[in-house]
């Protein structure tokens, strides 16, 4: 300690060394304290509870899945998604297109674990500021009501905007929300989807048409000048144009199998009844597998997008007369059950590739050479 004080009496560089570590050490203490101290004052005295504490044993008895949007001065807008008594639940906005199974019950689980995190403002002339305005008063919020058969209320709230980039590992993020008819709000935690795209709802898991059974597939082929992609066996990854017009060779392998193998990734963006769709004059596609499988694409549309009936049904020609093909008509059966009454969107890419036309796929034939 003499030894210190001496040090400090002596001028000098090592001096002010000293005295300015010493300040130094102070104000990193202080700032530790404070921070410690702000800490303290801000940390949440709030004791997350459950959103809906009894849905938990209430959700079993759902039937009906509503979401109800702001559509400005147009009003406001529902998708309605409906159990029935088969089990299945139904998009009634698409006159009972199936839904998405998945999205439904991740919704319903999300209404479920949904947590109170913090309370938020009761002013309700906050409301709109969190996004909690009802549709019905221009609002932003989505109304997310789960029912009973009867039509009673199971759960239902007013979700408004969410807080990005606060979504943890378990997918779980931090939204505003309130209870309908309550002015009380919260910074509520949890997962639920609030797609307010109807089309997102419906179920897309139709035909599924693996790659490495499509055979041929035939373009254009009610027209007059029908274009034919086929391979010799599943193991062969390239079709060819199998009626070349003279004078003419294939632009390769990678454009023709483009149009080929169009349909072995379908998604369509959206489903209507199939009678609401005017197929005149339309682009027909045929695709046949290895095993007989026959699936035949009627199209209609163009820039807004393009439509398409799909029917199934047996090729005969690709399968041995004594053959049991009990499998394959069943197959045949549950496509046509499942989509015979619908008309799809198709996906931009997917409507070119399936209505590209033999000058689309070949090229006159250079200075004698065939090469692609």
């Amino acid at each position: 300690m003499a030894k210190i004080q001496e040090t400090l009496r002596a001028p000098g560089p090592f001096r002010n060394l000293v005295l300015l570590a010493a300040v130094t050490l102070f104000f990193v203490v202080a700032a530790a304290v404070a921070l410690s101290t702000q800490r303290q004052a801000t940390s949440v005295r709030f004791e997350p509870e459950l959103f809906f504490p009894d849905l938990n044993e209430r959700a079993g008895q759902a039937t009906r899945l509503v979401y109800t949007t702001g559509q400005g001065m147009q009003g406001v807008d529902n998708i309605t998604i409906e159990r029935g008594e088969d089990g299945i639940w139904r998009v009634l906005q698409r006159e009972g297109y199936p839904a998405r199974v998945d999205r439904v019950r991740k919704t319903i689980l999300g209404l479920t674990e949904l947590e109170t995190f913090e309370p938020r403002t009761s002013n309700p002339e906050w409301h709109r500021n969190l996004g909690l305005l009802e549709p019905e008063n221009l609002g932003r919020a989505v109304r997310v009501q789960l029912l009973d058969k009867d039509g009673n209320e199971i759960a239902g709230l007013l979700a408004g905007e969410i807080v990005e980039s606060s979504a943890d590992l378990q997918g779980r993020g931090f939204l505003y929300v309130r209870r309908d008819g309550e002015d009380q709000t919260w910074l509520a935690r949890g997962s639920i989807s609030l797609d307010k795209d109807v089309a997102n709802w419906l179920d897309p898991t139709v035909v599924k048409l693996e790659l490495d059974r499509i055979q041929k597939v035939t373009l254009w082929s009610i027209s007059e000048a029908p274009t034919i992609l086929s391979r010799s066996s599943p193991e062969h990854p390239n079709f060819v144009v199998e009626n070349l017009p003279v004078g003419a060779v294939s632009r390769g392998a990678p454009i023709v199998n483009a149009s080929a193998t169009a349909f072995a990734s379908f998604e369509f963006l959206d489903a209507v009844p199939v009678d609401s769709i005017i197929f005149n004059n339309p682009p027909v596609a045929e695709i046949v597998t290895f095993d007989g499988l026959k699936l035949t694409l009627t199209m209609a549309g163009a820039n807004t997008g393009m439509w398409a009936k799909i029917v199934a049904s047996v090729d005969r020609s690709m399968i041995a007369e004594d053959a049991d093909t009990s499998a394959l008509d069943a197959e045949v059966a549950e496509i046509n059950t499942q989509m015979g009454d619908w008309a799809y969107k198709l996906e931009q890419n997917l409507g070119l590739r399936l209505t590209q036309t033999m000058g689309g796929l070949t090229r006159p034939v250079v200075d004698g050479t065939d090469a692609p």
